[in-house]
């Protein structure tokens, strides 16, 4: 397998592959996918070296450590990551990094939500003993919170030049995340439809952001298929429902976006998980905040939101 230890200096996350430059004296701060390259590349520039685990285009619950890359990221001075599985290859490694590598699991930044917490059957609480849902960066304000322990933990390093103004770049980044929050807070106020249906089961804290009920054809982990009989009671619940866009993630297979769409009379619409950016997109300019604009228009037209 070619290395897939992302590295990049001051071109955005995921743009260039290869290992730590020796020659570079700037700290290293590795991440375990996209989210997370975008928080420390807003909130410290250049002044780092960034390694992104997941290269561009790459599904993170797909991404595999190799021997090599655990020596790579052994050199890291801080390893930013999602615990709770979300990507068990990673975990597994960061578990056998030295001691000199400081190690930030960024779900523990956040208030973490057990999965479900947004389904109509359990509203307005799901039961405490689900697990959580790890897909928190979908609600901005969880994009603030772990930018504050991003440039909190990055101040820490002992070779960053103190007069690095790391501040700076958190300030004008939490201000645009609380722009992107309090659009989705004005637009989801009157909906013809409150039920978001999405190919897997990624969109829950948008959807309790927005007061929404998600209704998902997969669960969290989208390489689980749905049975026959589940993608039938989706299909039930949806047309009954009213539903009238069934929509799909562009990163993942829509097969059963089309099925679903097919059964119930609807149509299919994309949108992104954020949890990768294609090479093609970051060079387009494609961001965080710019595909959840992108998505809050898609999915207001697709449950009739005024």
């Amino acid at each position: 397998m070619a290395l897939s230890l992302a590295v990049s200096a001051c071109a955005g996350p995921g743009n260039l592959f290869g290992s730590k430059k020796s020659s570079d004296s700037r700290p290293v701060i590795a991440v375990s996918f996209y989210p997370l390259a975008e928080i420390v590349q807003r909130v410290a520039g250049d002044t780092v070296q960034l390694l992104q685990l997941t290269p561009a285009g790459k599904e993170p619950h797909e991404t595999d450590i190799s021997a090599q890359q655990l020596v790579e990221l052994s050199k890291a001075d801080v390893v930013f990551y999602l615990g709770d599985g979300f990507q068990p290859s990673v975990e597994k490694a960061i578990k056998n990094l030295p001691s000199t590598v400081t190690t930030i699991d960024l779900l523990q930044s956040v208030e973490e939500l057990p999965q479900g917490s947004d389904k109509e059957y359990c509203l307005p609480a799901c039961p405490n003993n689900n697990p959580p849902d790890p897909h928190v960066w979908l609600d901005p304000n969880n994009m603030s919170e772990m930018a504050i322990t991003v440039a909190a933990e990055i101040s820490k390093v002992k070779s960053l030049s103190s007069t690095t103004p790391l501040t700076e770049g958190l300030t004008t980044y939490a201000e645009e995340l609380q722009k992107v929050g309090a659009l989705i807070d004005t637009t989801f106020k009157k909906c013809e439809r409150p039920q978001l249906v999405t190919s897997h089961d990624a969109f829950m804290y948008f959807a309790v952001r927005a007061h929404l009920i998600t209704m998902p054809i997969t669960g969290v982990d989208p390489e689980v298929e749905p049975s026959a009989k589940d993608l039938e009671g989706t299909a039930f619940y949806t047309k009954e429902r009213g539903v009238t866009t069934v929509f799909y993630e562009k990163m993942l297979p829509r097969a059963f976006a089309d099925t679903l769409a097919k059964m119930i009379g609807a149509k299919v619409e994309s949108i992104d998980a954020v949890e990768t950016i294609s090479e093609k997109d970051l060079k387009a300019g494609a961001t965080y905040i710019s595909i959840m604009k992108s998505n809050i228009r898609k999915i207001a037209a697709g449950l009739g939101c005024k």
